[in-house]
């Protein structure tokens, strides 16, 4: 199982998305491939903050979501209970505190959404896909990820294999 970080999602969207991205994806197939409740968040933050600037792109975006939603691919995994005890560890952790913390002038409010698409990934035991790669590997260094895989450069950060024995 393959857990798709938002900006892979929202790269969807574009009218030409990664040539690299759409041909893994092929590779790979939707029975893979999930996403997550705070993916969805995200974008629907995006959304909410569109609607004042540009309500027209507010609403494109807000039916591709519902028509991601309602097609089921990928697919939306919760945020579980496995996933709410990591990501209570995550959250008490130190050194991932800047992942919760928004720098003071700062447009956007951190959300903590990172930490908890890697507690989901975590606690399904699957491999994250992201373009996003610094953020998740700061993460993996506290709470190692199953895999880490940047499509849009195709390349392995985390392999599956290797962290098989590296897990908490």
């Amino acid at each position: 199982m393959i857990v798709l970080d938002t900006d892979i999602v929202s790269n969807l969207r574009r009218k030409k998305p990664h040539p690299s991205l759409l041909r893994w994806i092929g590779e790979i197939g939707w029975d893979e491939l999930r996403t997550t409740s705070f993916t969805v968040m995200e974008i629907q933050i995006g959304i909410e903050r569109a609607k004042t600037t540009d309500p027209v792109v507010a609403d494109e975006v807000s039916k591709w979501l519902q028509g991601l939603i309602d097609v089921g691919q990928p697919q939306v995994l919760s945020f579980d209970v496995d996933a709410a005890m990591l990501y209570g560890r995550m959250h008490e952790t130190p050194a991932l505190r800047n992942f919760l913390t928004t720098p003071q002038g700062s447009r956007k409010a951190k959300t903590g959404a990172d930490l908890a698409i890697a507690a989901i990934a975590i606690a399904n035991d699957a491999t994250l896909a992201t373009g996003n790669i610094g953020d998740f590997l700061e993460i993996h260094a506290h709470f190692p990820l199953p895999g880490l895989y940047n499509p849009l450069s195709e390349d392995w950060h985390v392999n599956p294999q290797a962290s098989l024995g590296h897990r908490r």
